[in-house]
């Protein structure tokens, strides 16, 4: 039996109801890093829910801060869920968020999560990220008549963070048709009980996984040792302080293209600028990729022959020049765009 003549045996109604697969449009959100989101296929899916964990100080929050600031300038309209309570404006902003236009949700049951982001989903909302599902409370914690926490004893009950996730989830999965939802969440150990293999897990039990299209697992260290270094002006002296840190990226999941695709990007909390080093990702992107030689401490652009000692200065060139910034840049999406996972290293497994 051909396809059009099994289409012509139902009746109008249902035929009229049937999608057929090349009806489906795939639309991706790209992240503040160019390099994460090439390793995603090209970004984050629409429609879909994408689990970002880590461990604390990895820049979960300051990854999607700085996304949401994108998404904006290409006229998304966001929602930030702070489940967390530490939204500050003068932080985001210098994200590149425009606050005015962020609808903030400071709700911190899962009900009430639940209630406030459903109209949003509902009315087509493009992204929404909630910050995070590890501090989202049960609902079993609220008197569901008075609206106050319950007493310590009555919030006892064995699992019952896991079953609020697996409810708001499943909540979003039902409505959800054009909506980017992330789930942002510290890590927590996890032993199989069959192998005795211990590792590290998002919050919210076996749902968070099973419900995500993608998953991204961040991490860095919090040492000393392992901050990046810079000169800060305190009062009238130059004082060498940690500035920053590197972040290791990691794909864990992706059903929209590869997977086990891993990199790096470095994080400012300090100094002049804050967030995700995009000249610097871009500058190793094209070392990598040849575009640009390394030999010693000297830098050189190689389409335009141009020299610079030391990557602080590279970096510093890129950020006053917008066009040698741009051409680069160009450059390396090129690259990337010739050969899908790019830059990031693939790989079988990482414990």
């Amino acid at each position: 039996m051909s396809f059009e003549d099994f289409m012509g045996r139902l009746d109008p109604k249902t035929a009229k109801r049937v999608k057929v697969a090349q009806q489906v449009n795939l639309t991706r959100l790209p992240l503040a890093s160019v390099g994460l989101t090439n390793a995603l296929g090209g970004g984050i899916g629409a429609g879909r829910m994408t689990t970002c964990y880590g461990n604390y100080s990895a820049g979960k929050t300051v990854l999607f801060l700085q996304s949401i600031g994108m998404w904006q300038k290409m006229g998304k309209v966001c929602a930030f869920v702070d489940a967390e309570g530490t939204y500050e404006k003068s932080w985001g902003e210098s994200q590149g968020i425009n606050n005015d236009e962020l609808i903030l949700i400071q709700s911190k049951s899962s009900g009430r999560i639940e209630n406030e982001i459903t109209p949003l989903i509902k009315n087509g909302i493009d992204a929404i990220v909630i910050d995070s599902i590890s501090q989202v409370l049960p609902e079993i914690f609220v008197d569901s008549k008075t609206g106050e926490m319950n007493s310590q004893d009555s919030r006892k009950q064995l699992g019952a963070h896991a079953k609020a996730i697996t409810a708001l989830v499943n909540g979003i999965h039902y409505i959800n048709e054009k909506t980017t939802v992330v789930l942002l969440s510290q890590t927590t150990t996890f032993i199989d009980p069959n192998t005795g293999m211990v590792k590290q897990v998002p919050h919210g039990g076996q749902k968070v996984p099973f419900a995500s299209t993608q998953m991204i697992r961040l991490k860095s260290s919090g040492t000393e040792k392992q901050q990046i270094m810079g000169e800060l002006q305190m009062g009238d002296r130059i004082v060498e302080q940690p500035i920053g840190r590197k972040v290791e990226y990691f794909v864990e999941k992706n059903k929209l293209g590869r997977q086990h695709m891993k990199g790096t990007y470095d994080l400012y909390y300090g100094g002049d600028e804050v967030g995700i080093d995009l000249y610097g990702e871009i500058i190793d992107l094209a070392e990598t990729f040849g575009l640009v030689k390394k030999g010693g401490a000297w830098y050189t652009d190689l389409s335009t022959g141009e020299q610079f000692q030391g990557r602080p200065k590279f970096v510093k060139a890129l950020k006053s020049n917008e066009t040698l910034y741009r051409s680069l840049k160009g450059q390396v999406e090129e690259v990337l765009n010739e050969q899908p996972g790019g830059e990031p290293e693939e790989v079988d497994d990482e414990s």
